[in-house]
């Protein structure tokens, strides 16, 4: 926690400094400054709605794999590499909570997953940004969004983790390196015209070995 703490002063130390300043330095402090606004109004919405799962997504952003080396580095990461698809990922997280769109919010081996139920029958999506995981379940699982496997049985739970994974990796680049791409990908994927293969893309297949590696 105490690395946890460091790595959260140092972007807000870095912040007001900037502000100081004169020139565009100043422009990504207020941009940071902004996007904290941003996480506070949708929070606050976000508790007056569903307080309980609302909370449950504020306290994933302080909870880490607490049985390895990994949980260290999730700390390290977090709140600087990893701010740009973290803040977003905790931005959507809450405003899907506050919509009525999250069922269930887990977090396990420090990753934040968040459910909820897909309007097809028999489709699954997922979608990682930072350490938050959004997953959408088939409107047949009704209320087994309350009890479905992300504790290490579900493969899609263990593939969006893989993405979790690459985000400390990647840092800043995950954006424009594995999000980007892997959306197009998955655009792609969904046009019988491309002839492509989601699956196949290779931060798609990398994201499988990282996830049976770490979702153990």
């Amino acid at each position: 926690m105490a690395v946890a703490a460091v790595t959260v002063a140092v972007p807000w130390v870095a912040a007001l400094w900037l502000l100081d300043s004169q020139g565009w330095w100043s422009v990504p402090a207020w941009l940071f400054v902004g996007g904290k606004g941003l996480m506070i109004l949708s929070t606050a919405v976000a508790m007056a709605v569903r307080p309980r799962l609302s909370i449950q997504l504020f306290a994933g952003r302080y909870r880490f794999d607490s049985h390895s080396l990994h949980g260290l580095l999730q700390a390290f990461t977090r709140y600087v590499w990893e701010l740009p698809q973290t803040a977003i990922g905790y931005l959507f997280a809450q405003w899907r909570v506050a919509l009525g769109r999250a069922k269930r919010v887990v977090t396990v081996h420090g990753v934040t997953f968040v459910a909820g139920r897909h309007r097809q029958p028999h489709t699954t999506a997922g979608l990682s940004l930072g350490c938050f995981v959004q997953m959408w379940l088939p409107r047949r699982a009704g209320e087994e969004c309350e009890r479905w496997e992300c504790h290490g049985g579900d493969e899609m739970a263990r593939h969006e983790y893989g993405h979790t994974v690459d985000s400390q990796l990647w840092g800043w680049l995950y954006l424009p390196v594995i999000g980007l791409p892997s959306l197009i990908s998955q655009a792609l994927g969904l046009s019988p015209k491309a002839r492509h293969r989601h699956d196949d893309f290779w931060a798609e297949r990398r994201a499988d070995r990282l996830g049976k590696r770490f979702f153990t």
